[in-house]
C-alpha cells in the first residue's frame, strides 16, 4: 500500500475523513460500498485515500490499491493486475501475455477472461476477510478496468467490498461520467474535495514552516488557492531558498516579491536543485509511467543499477519519489508532468522509442513497449516494423485497442513489404476482437487484395466468413468461400478446411442437403488428412443436421478428436454445449447440466466471444425448465456487445416471462425492441421462438386468439420442421389456440406436426408433446392429467399448470365440478411457483363460467419480503452464503453464472430487508434453530390436497 509522501496528520478534512472513515467501518463488519473521491489535481485527492487504506489495515481488511496511469490507460487491466500482487500476474498476468492464436478465428480472447478471473479472485478474497480496494486517478483507466469497476459496483450490496475511487472531474470522461452516475443511483458516496479553508491552509503552512505563518507568509500562503499541493510546493521552495525565517514563535518571509506565483514555477524550482543526472534520469522515468521499477529504469537508460543507486536516493530526499514496495512511484502527477513537459517533443519520441527497444530486447510483455511506440507513431522505422510484423497476433490479443491503432499505422508504411500480411492480420484480428466489424472486414478485404499464394489467401477467405457470418451475412460468406475454393492454386489442406466451414454456412441458410453433402465430403478428405480443424469442423455441421442420439454420437467424436487444440477452443465450446442440448432432449439432464458448466467454466477461464452467447444459452436452459427467476437474473445480468440474432433470444426470453407475468408494460417494451431486430431463416429461425411466443401470448391477452394461432401457425409446415426444431415446447398449446379460434384444420394439423416429429426422433419430451396434442383436440381430460404426472415428474412446471388447467376445463364442461376444481388448483399451483399471473388468471376466467373456483385458502402465495419470499434457488443460496462460500463456489455447484448467483444474493438482501451477507448467515442460523426439519411453511401448505 502507498504511503503519503510528508507524512503528519491530513489537515482539512475531517468531515471527508469521518464519511469515508464510517464507510471504512462499515465494511469491517461486513457491509460494503461505494465511494467517489473527486477534485482538481493536488487537492488532496491521494493523501486522503491513502490515509483511509492506513485506517481500514487497522481494521483488520485486506487493502489494495491499483493507480491509473496516462501512459497505460489502454493496456488492459495492467493497473489492477498490479494491485492485487503476485496472485493476480500469476493468474491473470500470464493469461494476457500468453496471445492468441492469430486471425479472428483464434483460439480465446484473453481479455474477457482476465476481467473473469479478476473477478473471481476478488469475490474469493471477498469470502475470506473484508476488502478495501481502491483506485487512483481513475480517469486514466482502461475500459476493462472500468467495466470490472461497474461490476464489483453492483456487487458491494452483498459482499465485504469497500470500493474508493478517486479521480479528476476535468476532463470528463462519458464513460467515468457514466460510472460514476450509476454508482450515485446505487447509494455511492461522492466526496467533492474543494480549496481548504483559510485555517486549514495556515495550520499546513504552519507545520511545513516549523512555526505559525506572519502576514507575509499568510499572503503567500493566499496565493495557493487552498491547493494543499501548491501550498506546500510554495513554502518548500521558500525552505530551500532560506526565505523564511522563524523567530518569537513566528514564521514570516523575507524577500517576498520574489515569490514564485505558480504551482508550475515552484516545481521547477524543486527540480531545479537536482543534480543534471539525477534530472535526466527522471526524465526517462517520467516517460515509464507513474511508478517503475530501478530494473525497468536502468534497462531503458543503459545504465547498470548501482550507478542509478546514488541518483534515486537524491530524488526521493528532494521529495521527488517515494518508495512503494519495491517500486518507485512519483510523489505527484504533476511532479512528473512537469519533467515530461520540460523534454522537447522531438526528444520524447527519440526516448520513448529507445525506451521500447530496450524493453524489447530484455524481454517484457509485448503491451508495454507498444505503449512507448502509440505515442510516436512518426517513429515507425525498420526496426519498429520488424518487431510489428513479429507480435502482431500477440499484441491484437493482449491490447486489443492500442494493437489496432498502432497496426493500423505500421500497415500504412508497409505498403507492398512482405511484412504487410503479417501486419493487416493482426489488425484484422485486433478488429474483431473489440467488435468493429466493418473494419475487420475492410481489412481483410484489404489484406485478399495484396495477398499471393493460394495458403494466405484460403486462411483470409476463412477469416472473413467468420467475420460476415458473425453480422449475420450468411449469404456474403458463402460467396466468399465458393469464389476462393474455385481458385486452383489451394493446397489440399486448405481447400477442405474451407469445405468443412462452407457446409457450416450452408446449414444457417437452410440449405441442408448440400451442408450435409459438404460436410461428410470435408469429414472424409479432413480424416485422411488428420487434420482436426476440417474434422472438427465438419462433425459439427453433421451434429446440426443430426438427430440428437447419432448426434450425440458426432458430438462425443468431435470432442476426442478436437482435444485441447487451442485453435479450436470455440468450437469444443460449441460441441459441448450442443452436447448439453442432446443430453437434455434425451432426458438425461443431470449430465446435460454438467456439460453446459464444463462449457462455462472454460470460457470464464480461458475467454471466449462466446461467453456472452453461453450465459444466454444458460439463461434460456433455465427459462425451458422453469427456473423463471433465475433466467430472468441471467438475461439482465448480461453485459458487452451482443449478437442482433442472440439479442432477439435475449429479448423473446424476457418479453416471454413479462407476458406470463402479466406485465404489460414490460411486454409491449420487449416486443418493439424485438420488432427492431432481423428476421432469421434456416437453422438461426429458432432464435425468435420466444418472441413469437411472448406475442402469441400478448395477443391473446388483448381477448385475439385467433391472432395468436396464426403468430405460431408457419411452424407446423414440414418443410419448415427443421428451422423449428425446438416446436414441441409450443405445438400443444398451438392446438388450444387454434380451437379456441375455431380453427379445427389448424388444430388438427399442430397434432400432425407434433405426431411427426415424435414419430421420427421419439425423444421424450416430443412423445408428451404429441399426446398432450391430441389429447386436447379429443377432449380427453384423463390422459392430460396423466401426461401432467410425467411433466411434474420431470420438474416441468408451465406444461403441468397448461395441462391441468386444459383438463379442468374439460371436466368442468362434463359437469364434474369437483374434479374440475382440483386440477385448476393443481394448475394454479404451478403457476404460483413460476409468479405466471396471466395464466392464473385464463385459467381463473376460463372455469368460472362453469361455476368452478378455488377455494379461499387453496393456494398460498409467495410474499414479497420475508424468509418465505425467497425462490428455492434464492434459498439455497442464502444457506450457502452462510457457509462463507464465495459467489464463484456457489456458481460451481448450482450450474450458474457467477453473475446469476450475483443477482440472487441481491434479490435475498432486498426481500430479507438486510445490508451484508453476515446477516444472511444470522438470519439462516436463527431460521435452522427454529425449524431443525428446514421445512418451508407454504412446502407444508402446498403438499395438501
Amino acid at each position: 500500500m502507498a504511503i503519503p509522501v510528508g507524512g503528519g496528520p491530513l489537515v482539512g478534512r475531517d468531515a471527508e475523513l469521518s464519511i469515508l472513515g464510517a464507510m471504512v467501518t462499515a465494511v469491517s463488519t461486513g457491509r460494503g460500498g461505494t465511494a467517489w473521491i473527486e477534485g482538481e489535481p493536488g487537492i488532496g485527492k491521494s493523501a486522503l485515500l491513502h490515509q483511509m487504506l492506513a485506517q481500514a489495515q487497522t481494521t483488520g481488511c485486506r487493502v489494495l490499491q491499483a493507480v491509473g496511469d496516462e501512459l497505460d490507460q489502454r493496456l488492459p487491466l495492467r493497473a489492477l493486475v498490479d494491485a492485487l500482487g503476485t496472485e493476480a500476474d500469476a493468474e491473470v498476468g500470464s493469461l494476457l501475455r500468453s496471445g492468441g492464436a492469430g486471425g479472428p478465428t483464434g483460439s480465446g480472447d484473453p481479455v474477457p477472461a482476465a476481467v473473469e478471473r479478476l473477478l473471481t479472485l476478488i469475490d474469493g478474497y471477498c469470502a475470506q476477510t473484508p476488502l478495501v480496494l481502491a483506485f487512483d486517478d481513475l480517469q486514466w483507466a482502461d475500459e476493462a478496468s472500468l467495466l470490472i469497476w461497474q461490476r464489483l459496483g453492483r456487487a458491494v450490496d452483498q459482499i465485504p467490498l469497500l470500493l474508493i475511487s478517486a479521480y479528476r472531474p476535468v476532463p470528463a470522461s462519458p464513460t467515468i461520467l457514466r460510472l460514476r452516475q450509476t454508482a450515485e443511483k446505487r447509494g455511492a458516496t461522492v466526496v467533492s474535495l474543494g480549496p481548504l479553508e483559510a485555517a486549514a491552509v495556515t495550520g499546513l503552512v504552519t507545520r511545513l514552516a516549523g512555526a505559525e505563518p506572519g502576514p507575509g507568509l499568510r499572503r503567500i500562503a493566499q496565493q495557493a488557492g487552498g491547493n494543499p499541493l501548491y501550498a506546500r510546493e510554495l513554502v518548500d521552495t521558500l525552505v530551500r531558498e532560506h526565505r523564511i525565517t522563524v523567530g518569537a514563535g513566528i514564521a514570516e518571509i523575507v524577500d517576498d516579491d520574489r515569490a514564485p506565483v505558480s504551482l508550475a514555477g515552484a516545481i521547477a524550482d524543486r527540480l531545479h536543485f537536482l543534480s543534471p543526472e539525477t534530472n535526466d534520469a527522471l526524465r526517462m522515468a517520467a516517460l515509464l509511467g507513474a511508478d517503475f521499477s530501478v530494473l525497468d529504469l536502468a534497462t531503458v537508460t543503459d545504465t547498470p543499477a548501482t550507478r542509478l543507486l546514488p541518483v534515486l536516493d537524491e530524488a526521493i530526499a528532494a521529495g521527488v519519489l517515494a518508495e512503494e514496495g519495491n517500486r518507485l512511484r512519483f510523489r505527484h502527477g504533476l511532479i512528473r508532468q512537469a519533467l515530461h513537459d520540460a523534454t522537447p517533443a522531438s526528444t520524447r519520441a527519440a526516448m520513448h522509442r529507445q525506451a521500447a527497444r530496450a524493453l524489447a530486447e530484455a524481454g517484457v510483455p509485448v503491451d508495454r513497449i507498444a505503449a512507448h511506440l502509440l505515442v510516436t507513431p512518426e517513429a515507425l522505422d525498420g526496426w519498429v516494423l520488424d518487431w510489428l510484423a513479429e507480435h502482431a497476433s500477440d499484441l491484437a490479443y493482449r491490447a486489443p485497442e492500442v494493437a489496432a491503432d498502432l497496426l493500423r499505422a505500421g500497415a500504412d508504411r508497409t505498403s507492398g513489404d512482405s511484412r504487410q500480411a503479417a501486419i493487416l492480420r493482426g489488425l484484422s484480428t485486433a478488429l474483431f476482437l473489440l467488435s468493429r466489424l466493418d473494419e475487420a472486414e475492410q481489412t481483410i478485404r484489404r489484406s485478399l487484395a495484396r495477398a499471393r499464394g493460394g495458403p494466405l489467401i484460403a486462411d483470409l477467405a476463412w477469416d472473413l466468413s467468420q467475420v460476415l457470418t458473425q453480422g449475420s451475412r450468411h449469404a456474403e460468406a458463402l460467396a466468399v468461400l465458393d469464389e476462393t475454393l474455385s481458385r486452383t492454386d489451394l493446397p489440399t489442406l486448405r481447400q477442405v478446411r474451407l469445405r468443412a466451414r462452407r457446409s457450416r454456412v450452408l446449414t444457417d441458410l437452410g440449405r441442408y442437403d448440400e451442408g450435409e453433402r459438404e460436410a461428410r465430403a470435408a469429414l472424409g478428405e479432413g480424416e485422411r488428412l488428420d487434420d482436426r480443424v476440417a474434422v472438427g469442423h465438419a462433425l459439427h455441421t453433421l451434429y446440426l443436421l443430426a438427430d440428437y442420439e447419432p448426434g450425440l454420437e458426432l458430438i462425443e467424436r468431435g470432442l476426442a478428436v478436437i482435444g485441447d487444440d487451442p485453435e479450436l477452443f470455440d468450437t469444443r465450446l460449441a460441441l459441448l454445449v450442443n452436447r448439453c442440448v442432446s443430453l437434455d432432449a434425451l432426458g438425461r439432464t443431470e449430465a446435460a447440466m454438467a456439460s453446459l458448466h464444463e462449457a462455462l467454466r472454460l470460457a470464464e477461464r480461458f475467454g471466449t466471444r462466446r461467453l456472452t452467447n453461453l450465459y444466454i444459452f444458460a439463461a434460456s436452459s433455465q427459462l425451458d425448465h422453469g427456473a423463471w427467476d433465475e433466467a430472468y437474473a441471467g438475461f439482465t445480468s448480461l453485459s458487452g456487445p451482443i449478437r442482433e440474432d442472440r439479442m432477439l433470444q435475449v429479448t423473446g426470453g424476457l418479453a416471454i416471462i413479462a407476458a406470463h407475468r402479466d406485465d404489460r408494460a414490460a411486454t409491449a417494451e420487449h416486443l418493439r425492441a424485438g420488432a427492431q431486430l432481423g428476421r432469421h431463416t434456416g437453422h438461426l429461425a429458432t432464435t425468435a421462438s420466444y418472441l413469437n411466443m411472448a406475442r402469441a401470448i400478448d395477443a391473446e391477452q388483448r381477448g385475439r386468439p385467433d391472432e395468436a394461432a396464426v403468430v405460431l401457425a408457419h411452424t407446423v409446415d414440414e418443410e419448415r420442421a427443421r428451422e423449428f426444431y425446438d416446436r414441441y415446447v409450443w405445438l400443444a398449446e398451438l392446438v388450444r389456440l387454434a380451437l379456441a379460434a375455431d380453427d379445427l384444420e389448424l388444430a388438427r394439423a399442430a397434432v400432425a406436426a407434433a405426431e411427426a416429429d415424435a414419430a421420427q426422433e421419439p425423444l421424450p419430451l416430443r412423445v408428451l408433446t404429441a399426446r398432450r396434442a391430441r389429447a386436447t383436440l379429443d377432449g380427453d381430460a384423463a390422459a392430460l392429467l396423466a401426461i401432467a404426472t410425467d411433466y411434474r415428474a420431470r420438474g416441468m412446471p408451465l406444461e403441468l399448470g397448461q395441462c391441468t388447467e386444459e383438463a379442468a376445463v374439460l371436466l368442468a364442461r362434463s359437469g364434474d365440478v369437483p374434479a374440475a376444481r382440483a386440477a385448476l388448483t393443481d394448475a394454479v399451483r404451478a403457476y404460483v411457483d413460476l409468479g405466471a399471473a396471466w395464466d392464473i388468471r385464463r385459467a381463473d376466467t376460463r372455469l368460472r363460467p362453469y361455476g368452478v373456483r378455488r377455494g379461499p385458502r387453496s393456494i398460498r402465495r409467495r410474499p414479497s419480503t420475508g424468509w418465505d419470499a425467497l425462490t428455492p434457488t434464492e434459498e439455497r443460496v442464502a444457506r450457502m452464503v452462510a457457509q462463507s462460500r464465495s459467489n464463484p463456489d456457489i456458481a460451481a455447484e448450482l450450474f450458474l453464472s457467477r453473475r446469476t448467483v450475483q443477482t440472487h444474493v441481491s434479490n435475498i438482501l432486498a426481500k430479507l430487508g438486510v445490508a451484508s451477507r453476515i446477516e444472511i448467515a444470522r438470519m439462516v442460523v436463527d431460521r435452522s434453530v427454529a425449524q431443525p426439519d428446514g421445512a418451508r411453511p407454504d412446502d407444508r401448505a402446498a403438499s395438501r390436497p
